[in-house]
């Protein structure tokens, strides 16, 4: 029996580590297994701002399922939501959209109705909407609100009529009752105001004796004013001219601003100025809207030649900013990369040994997609290639066709490295993957097999956030 080589024992314990990480995911994130099954439901939303797709749906707080797909029918969003087997839903169940966070993220929030109504089963649609309270309805209510205390004033204003006006009379008349009793209080009291009174007169008459004396203290200090005037005149005449002057020279730069002096009169009066700190402005937010709706995906997989007995390992990064365009960054580690041609000769004959070396390839390529179809070209795997793929069942799966290496430079190659492959999502992150590799090649061509991970950024941070003791905020 031939012994398993290194690169296939590598392979093995890759696959064995990437099935034990998915088992760990699906327990740590409480993803539903394989043999766990679910039903969808529908939902019609006038606005699905800060949902997406795998963003959790809520009942009473606690998640009990997700959102599968969003899609547009005619002008409206047309949500389907993927359910927990176990949760029963009714048909008067009421949806609505509500925030996460301070962030802007929201989830879908579910009353499940009461249990006198049927059962809604895997395919029907929720009719009951609550719709969303956002910052726009805020401000319409406070826009109504005001409008209420306008409405509000001008009834006080009409509160004033005949009979308003009759019952202020009375109170005037009141008012009268009640310095009329004050008046007799006074009466009553005439000998206490009188000793006032004489308290008063006497303080008047001690200013009478000191009076003189704060008079001459008061014409004292005018005198002195007086004096610090002339002598600092010529400073006070120096401040004015100053004073003048400044206001001068700020008439001047005014002037000087109206007829477009200056770099802040040409900032002011050219058009031409304006216009372009309005298009860096307008450029730069373009450029803000493109990050913000960037998607990445991270892919790990790796593969199983059964002609070469070899295993090879993937790691790709796509980067996509539109749903129609998208980058593919990878590295991969091929055992039979490159070939070393020995020649030795021995007793006068020559011979020649090929010894294969592992080699460490890159892949970038440039992807336009057109519904289900996409086309590929750029580096692969070192070299020039292209490709294709058609997408099927909802992206869930992907049928590829590859080819490069045009100058068969590969190890026991002639012709141009192709391969026809079939990838199938069957978990959340786990994917397996199959087809012929090296069609073109008859010493190389056999079946391939494969199994790998792949996350988007957003799976990431629920899966790193899910973990004991780390959370992404």
């Amino acid at each position: 029996m031939k012994d398993i080589s290194v690169e296939l024992k590598v392979g093995i314990f890759a696959i064995i580590v990437i099935m034990a990480l998915t088992y760990m995911t699906f327990k740590v994130g409480s993803l539903p297994m394989i043999w766990e099954k679910g039903y969808r439901l529908y939902v019609t939303l006038d606005d699905t701002s800060g949902l997406d797709e795998k963003s959790r749906i809520k009942i009473a707080g606690v998640e009990a399922g997700m959102i599968d797909r969003i899609n547009l029918v005619e002008g409206k969003a047309k949500v389907t939501i993927l359910l927990k087997p176990d949760v029963k839903v009714y048909k008067d169940a009421e949806v609505s959209l509500r925030m996460s966070g301070l962030l802007g993220d929201r989830h879908l929030a579910l009353a499940t109705g009461s249990p006198e109504q049927p059962l809604l089963k895997n395919g029907d649609t929720i009719l009951n909407v609550k719709p969303a309270t956002d910052i726009d309805m805020l401000v319409s209510r406070l826009t109504d609100a005001a409008g209420n205390i306008g409405d509000l004033t001008s009834n006080i204003n009409g509160i004033f009529g005949k009979e308003e006006r009759k019952a202020i009379r009375e109170a005037m008349y009141n008012l009268r009752d009640v310095t009329s009793s004050l008046k007799d209080i006074s009466e009553q009291n005439k000998v206490p105001l009188n000793n006032i009174i004489a308290r008063i007169d006497t303080f008047t008459k001690s200013m009478d004796k000191k009076g003189p004396v704060l008079i001459d203290d008061l014409t004292s200090a005018a005198n002195e004013l007086k004096t610090i005037i002339q002598e600092n005149r010529g400073s006070f005449r120096d401040s004015m001219e100053n004073i003048k002057g400044f206001s001068s020279s700020a008439g001047v730069i005014a002037k000087r601003l109206e007829k477009g002096e200056g770099t802040l009169g040409k900032l002011l009066q050219e058009d031409e100025l304006y216009n372009s700190l309005n298009k860096v402005s307008t450029e730069a937010g373009k450029s803000m809207e493109v990050v913000g709706r960037l998607r990445t995906f991270m892919d790990f997989h790796a593969e199983y030649n059964s002609e070469d007995k070899e295993s090879k390992g993937f790691f790709e990064l796509t980067l996509q900013p539109r749903d129609d365009k998208y980058y593919i960054l990878g590295i991969t580690t091929d055992p039979m990369g490159s070939v070393e041609t020995i020649e030795t000769t021995t007793n006068g004959i020559l011979v020649r040994e090929e010894k294969l070396q592992s080699k460490v390839e890159f892949t970038a390529q440039y992807a336009r997609r057109f519904n289900d179809i996409a086309m590929r070209i750029g580096l692969m795997e070192n070299t020039f290639g292209a490709g294709a793929d058609y997408f099927f069942n909802n992206d869930a799966g992907r049928v590829k066709f590859d080819i490069w290496d045009m100058n068969a430079d590969e190890a026991r190659a002639s012709e141009p490295h192709a391969r026809l492959g079939v990838d199938y999502r069957v978990f959340r992150f786990l994917f397996v993957s199959g087809g012929a590799d090296n069609l073109l090649n008859s010493r190389r061509r056999g079946v391939y097999v494969g199994a790998g991970l792949k996350f988007e950024d957003e799976d990431l941070k629920y899966i790193i956030g899910k973990l004991p003791g780390v959370s992404l905020k």
